[in-house]
C-alpha cells in the first residue's frame, strides 16, 4: 500500500497543478465513440478523468461497465494502477490508446531523396526493457519508446540465447515464437521487497523440452500473467524436466509444469492462454494462485492446476461483484487420457489459511482422470458454472461394462475404496469435488477442516466416485446441482446440511441425482429448504450408515490413509423443503438413519423397500410437522404424478414417481396422486413442478403402516 500511496500522491499533485495551470491538452472524441481513459464518458480524456480514476483506485468511486471498460486502458480485464499510469501519460501527452475519428486523406506528395542511408534497426537504447520478442533461438528487446535495447546494456533483464531472466519489477510485453526458450522471473527481495512483475502475453508461443517455459523463481509480491485481449498464447513443456530446487524443508523439487511459480501467481486478461503440461502438471504455484479472467485451457499429464490455494474469480472487484466481471472468465482443464492422469484443480497445502479452492464466478469445465477438484482443507463456491467429469463417469462398472437406465448396477467386481456396501468402486479417487481435511500423523484420525460450502452457482458432475465428498462438514446453502455417479452423490464424514432453516423456500437449493449408489450421506443430515430428487441404487438418504452398515467402518474413503465416516449413531432431520427418493428394488431404504428420523416440517416422498427406516435400540420416526407419502415400487417407470396440497387446496409441489400403492402420514398437507398439473415452475426437466394447478387427481387416504409401508391407489401422469 505504501508504494501505491506514493504513486497516487504524485498523480494527485500533478493533477492539482494541471487544474491550476490549465495547461494540459484535452483529447476529444464523439460522445458515442468508446475512448480509452474517458471514464466520465464526456467524449474526451482530461484531468477530470484522471481525478475520477484516482478516486476509483482508492474505492471512493464506483464505475458502470462502460466506465470500467474505458478505464481498462491496457485491455487486461482489470482497472488498476497500471491503467492509472497509462491514463496519466495520455492526459499529459494529449494522445489516447484508442483511435480518433479519421480525417480525410490529402493528396500524396512526391518523396524526397533521403539525406542519409536508412538503418534496418532502431537506434540502440540503454533504457529499461519493456518489450521481449522471441524469434526462434534469440530474442529482441525494446524500451517503452520502441527503441532496441542491447542485452548487454539492459538494466532489468539478462539474456542467454532464448533464455530471458527478468530481474526488476515492471510490466513486460512478451510475444513471438520459440521452441526452446524460457522466461524466468527472479527479483531481489532486498532491493524490491514488494516487487510485482507482470508478463503481458501478446501472441506468444513458447515451449521447452527440459525446463518450465515460464518460471517464477522469486518475486517480492506477486507475478502476474496478463493475457492480452484478442491474442492467443500457448505455453508447453516437454516430457522430461531437469530444473530442480531446494524448498524450505530441504527437499529437492522438480519444476515439472509448463508454468511454474514459487511465489504468488495471478492470471488475468481477456485473451486466450493454452497451457500444455506434457511432463506432469499444467500450472503450478507453491503459494497462492488467482485466476481473475481470460480464456484459460490447461491440458496436463497429471494435475491441471495445482497450488497452495486456488481462487477463481475476483469477488472484491466492483464490476465482478455486480455480475459483469466474469463474462471473460472461462477455465477448461483436461487431465484424463483414458488410462492415466491426475486431478483437475488441486489445493495441496496443510498450512493455516491455505489448502482452499474458491470459485466466485466464471465457467469452469474439468475432465479429470482422478478427482475433479481436490481441496486439502476447504472448497467454497459462491457463483459460476462448474462442470466436472471424472474417470469413466457414472457409467463405470467394476466389470468394465456400463449399465444404462435407472436400475441398480451395483454388485460384484472390484472392492475399491471404503466399505459401504458398494462393490462397484474404482481403485482410484475419482471424486467430483473433494475436501480432504487435516488428520493426525498416522493419517487415520480426522482433526479439522475438510469442509465443502456451496452458496450458489450451477454444478454438473458425472463421476465414477462420489460426486461431492468431504472429511469435515458439508453445507449446501444454494445452487443448482445435476448429479450422476457410480457411487454416492453427496457424502460428508460429519454433518451435512441442505438449505436455510425457516426460509420456506423450495428452489433456493435444487438437487437432481439421476443415478447414484446412495444419494445423501452424512453422520447428521439436516434438510432445511430446497428440493432434492434422487434415483438411487441403495439408500436415498443415509445418516451415519443406516442399518445396512453403509458408511460404518469406512477406513479408506480417499484411496489410502484417511479416516472415514464415524460409526456413531446418526440423526436425520427434515425441517423443510421437498424430498423425493426413488430407490431400487431389493433391500434398499428411501430414508435411512442409524438413530432417529425427525420429520419437523417439509414434504417427503419415500419410495423404497423400507421407505422410512430408523436405527434399532429404541430409536423412532417422529412426526413433528412434516408430511410423507410412502411407496415400495422401485426406481423404474417413474411416470406417475404425486402431489402435496396445503390446507387451502393449493398445490405445493408435484413430481414423478413409480406407480404403486402409496400410503401417507400428513401433518401439514394432503397427499394426492394422478391428475394433470398446469402452470407452476418446472425443475429438473419437469420431474418436479412447484406450485401450479391440479385438474383431477385422487387424494391418498390410506395411512402409512407401522413399518412405513404404503396403502391406497395410484394414477398415471
Amino acid at each position: 500500500m505504501k508504494k501505491m500511496n506514493s504513486i497516487t500522491k504524485k498523480l494527485m499533485t500533478a493533477a492539482a497543478a494541471a487544474v491550476m495551470c490549465a495547461a494540459i491538452p484535452v483529447i476529444s472524441a464523439s460522445a458515442a465513440q468508446t475512448l480509452a481513459g474517458d471514464v466520465n464518458n464526456d467524449g474526451k480524456v482530461d484531468i477530470m478523468d484522471l481525478i475520477s480514476f484516482t478516486k476509483y483506485i482508492h474505492g471512493y468511486n464506483k464505475y458502470d461497465q462502460q466506465a470500467f471498460d474505458n478505464a481498462d486502458m491496457n485491455g487486461d480485464g482489470e482497472a488498476d494502477v497500471f491503467d492509472l499510469g497509462l491514463m496519466k501519460k495520455a492526459v499529459v501527452s494529449g494522445s489516447s490508446t484508442q483511435p480518433t475519428e479519421p480525417t480525410q486523406p490529402t493528396e500524396p506528395t512526391q518523396p524526397t531523396e533521403p539525406t542519409t542511408e536508412p538503418t534496418s534497426e532502431p537506434a540502440a537504447s540503454t533504457g529499461v526493457v519493456t518489450s521481449i520478442t522471441f524469434d526462434g533461438t534469440s530474442v529482441k528487446l525494446a524500451d517503452a519508446e520502441g527503441n532496441a535495447v542491447d542485452a548487454k546494456n539492459a538494466s532489468n533483464v539478462t539474456v542467454d540465447g532464448a533464455y530471458v531472466t527478468i530481474t526488476k519489477a515492471g510490466t513486460y510485453s512478451v510475444s513471438g515464437k520459440c521452441d526452446e526458450g524460457q522466461i524466468k522471473v527472479n527479483t531481489d527481495n532486498t532491493a524490491e521487497p514488494t516487487a510485482v512483475v507482470e508478463l503481458s502475453l501478446e501472441g506468444l508461443t513458447l515451449s521447452n523440452s527440459t525446463v518450465a517455459p515460464i518460471y517464477v523463481e522469486n518475486v517480492g509480491d506477486e507475478a502476474v500473467i496478463s493475457v492480452k485481449n484478442k491474442t492467443e498464447n500457448t505455453i508447453s513443456d516437454g516430457k522430461t524436466h531437469t530444473d530442480t530446487y531446494q524448498n524450505s524443508d530441504g527437499e529437492t523439487k522438480t519444476c515439472a509444469a509448463a508454468i511454474y511459480a514459487r511465489d504468488d501467481l495471478k492470471i488475468k486478461g481477456k485473451g486466450t492462454l493454452i497451457v500444455n503440461g506434457n511432463a506432469e502438471d499444467g500450472i503450478v504455484s507453491t503459494n497462492d494462485l488467482k485466476i481473475w479472467n481470460g480464456t484459460i485451457t490447461v491440458n496436463a499429464a497429471d494435475d491441471g492446476i495445482r497450488a497452495d490455494s486456488v481462487k477463481i474469480g475476483d469477488a472484491d472487484d466492483a464490476v465482478s461483484a455486480g455480475g459483469k466481471g466474469y463474462d471473460n472468465l472461462k477455465v477448461t482443464v483436461k487431465t484424463n487420457n483414458g488410462t492415466t492422469g491426475g486431478d483437475g484443480i488441486k489445493a495441496s497445502s496443510t498450512k493455516e489459511g491455505k489448502g482452499f479452492v474458491t470459485i466466485n464466478g466464471g465457467t469452469i469445465e474439468i475432465n479429470s482422470y482422478a478427482d475433479g477438484i481436490q481441496a486439502e482443507q476447504t472448497f467454497t463456491m459462491n457463483d459460476g458454472d462448474l462442470t466436472i467429469t471424472t474417470y469413466q463417469g457414472s457409467g463405470y462398472t467394476a466389470s468394465g461394462t456400463t449399465t444404462g437406465g435407472n436400475t441398480n448396477p451395483w454388485g460384484g467386481g472390484m472392492g475399491g475404496m471404503g466399505m459401504d456396501g458398494n462393490a462397484n468402486k474404482t481403485d482410484i479417487s475419482a471424486k467430483g469435488i473433494k475436501a480432504v481435511g487435516l488428520y493426525d500423523a498416522a493419517g487415520t484420525t480426522w482433526q479439522s477442516a475438510g469442509d465443502i460450502t456451496v452458496n450458489g452457482g450451477t454444478i454438473k458432475i458425472d463421476s465414477s466416485d462420489d460426486s461431492l465428498h468431504c472429511g469435515g462438514s458439508m453445507s449446501i446453502l444454494g445452487g443448482t446441482f445435476t448429479i450422476a455417479t457410480a457411487d454416492d452423490g453427496f457424502h460428508s464424514d460429519h454433518e451435512l446440511t441442505i438449505g436455510t432453516k425457516d426460509s420456506g423456500k423450495y428452489d433456493d437449493v435444487q438437487i437432481y441425482v439421476s443415478k447414484c449408489y446412495e444419494g445423501i450421506e452424512g453422520v447428521t443430515i439436516n434438510q432445511n429448504s430446497g428440493t432434492v430428487y434422487i434415483v438411487s441404487g441403495d439408500d436415498g438418504y443415509n445418516a451415519a450408515g443406516g442399518n445396512d452398515g453403509s458408511g460404518n467402518g469406512n477406513t479408506n474413503p480417499w484411496g489410502g490413509g484417511f479416516g472415514g465416516m464415524s460409526s456413531s449413531t446418526g440423526t436425520l432431520n427434515i425441517n423443510g423443503g421437498l424430498v423425493v427418493v426413488n430407490s431400487a428394488n431389493g433391500d434398499h431404504d428411501a430414508i435411512d438413519s442409524n438413530g432417529d428420523i425427525n420429520l419437523n416440517g417439509g414434504f417427503v416422498y419415500a419410495n423404497g423397500q423400507e421407505p422410512l427406516d430408523c436405527g434399532d435400540g429404541g430409536y423412532s420416526i417422529k412426526y413433528n410437522g412434516g408430511s410423507v407419502i410412502t411407496m415400495t415400487a422401485g426406481n423404474t417407470n417413474l411416470k406417475t404424478v404425486y402431489s402435496f396440497k396445503d390446507a387451502s387446496g393449493n398445490v405445493i409441489a408435484s413430481w414423478l414417481g413409480a406407480s404403486g400403492t402409496p400410503g401417507q402420514n400428513c401433518t401439514n398437507a394432503t397427499a394426492w396422486t394422478g391428475g394433470t398439473i398446469s402452470g407452476g415452475t418446472e425443475l429438473f426437466g419437469g420431474s418436479v413442478i412447484l406450485g401450479g394447478t391440479m385438474n383431477g387427481g385422487t387424494q391418498i387416504t390410506a395411512a402409512q403402516s407401522s413399518s412405513g409401508g404404503p396403502g391406497g391407489p395410484g394414477r398415471n401422469w
